[in-house]
């Protein structure tokens, strides 16, 4: 009769009581797992993380353990890229030797790119001064964040040794850029470094971004023995230890930005 289940109607029926109640059930962990935060509350386990990071300068001797390095690149594996292409690769450096190799090299780029842009080595009035002069600020109309005042300052206090590239860090991650990847992998980079520094923070440990690293790229033998390779490039570093101190303690100013706000046809300002 039709108004009766066969035992394949019955399968069937149990099956889908079975899909809709995993479903359920994915819907109310997901319920669970919203948190309504009042005005004022305090600051999440993440949010404080965010907060009290600070780039570390300042490193103790001490090896970071392996597993631990680890479980930081596992949360960069987890970061966010467009498409989910992914375009990244890391290398770690935590043998001494190397770590000074990569040193000494970009010291030695430092050393000679003072050479040739710094004019204040020169007399004022001189025509070592007004040629060198001229040359600097054509480099920094074709390319302003480059040569910015900024990592200006810095590559003449590595240059005199007043400022270690890598800051005797035990660790140093090497973050590769995939020259393939969707978009502007340049992005994704910054994503994923953001995530490993997070959780290395989370973990009491100390990072920095080390842009300079990009200099390597010139040193080919290096690069080699490093294993980077087409299509991959050095995009940034990421120092890594164990940070001297209590570097939290410290004050960091942040500008505070103009935001356009729209909600319900309206547009505030708010900072």
């Amino acid at each position: 009769m039709d108004d009766i289940l066969n035992d394949h109607d019955l399968e069937d029926l149990e099956c889908d009581l079975d899909v809709a109640g995993a479903k359920a059930g994915r819907v109310a962990r997901r319920r669970t797992a919203i948190h309504d935060i009042e005005p004022g509350a305090e600051w999440n386990d993440v949010e404080q993380a965010i907060l009290t990071r600070r780039s570390i300068r300042k490193f103790k001797a001490r090896q970071v353990p392996a597993h631990m390095i680890r479980r930081i690149l596992e949360m960069g594996r987890f970061a966010p890229s467009q498409g989910n292409c992914q375009p990244w690769s890391f290398i770690v450096v935590r043998d001494r030797t190397i770590i000074a190799q990569m040193e000494q090299y970009c010291v030695g780029v430092c050393k000679t790119m003072t050479a040739n842009i710094d004019y204040t080595n020169y007399p004022p009035g001189s025509a070592e001064r007004a040629a060198i002069m001229e040359n600097t600020q054509k480099l920094n109309r074709e390319n302003p964040n480059s040569f910015h005042p900024v990592p200006m300052t810095a590559i003449k206090s590595i240059a005199n040794g007043r400022f270690a590239v890598f800051h005797r860090a035990p660790t140093v991650i090497l973050l590769l850029l995939d020259k393939r990847g969707v978009g502007v992998p340049e992005v994704d980079i910054g994503v994923v470094g953001t995530n490993i520094v997070l959780a290395a923070q989370s973990l009491g440990l100390g990072t920095c971004w080390v842009g300079f690293s990009k200099l390597l790229s010139s040193n080919t033998a290096l690069v080699e023995k490093l294993g980077v390779a087409p299509p991959f490039e050095i995009a940034e570093a990421v120092c890594v230890g164990y940070p001297i101190g209590n570097p939290t303690q410290q004050t960091i100013s942040r500008q505070t930005h103009q935001i356009v706000w729209w909600e319900d046809g309206n547009m505030q300002i708010l900072y």
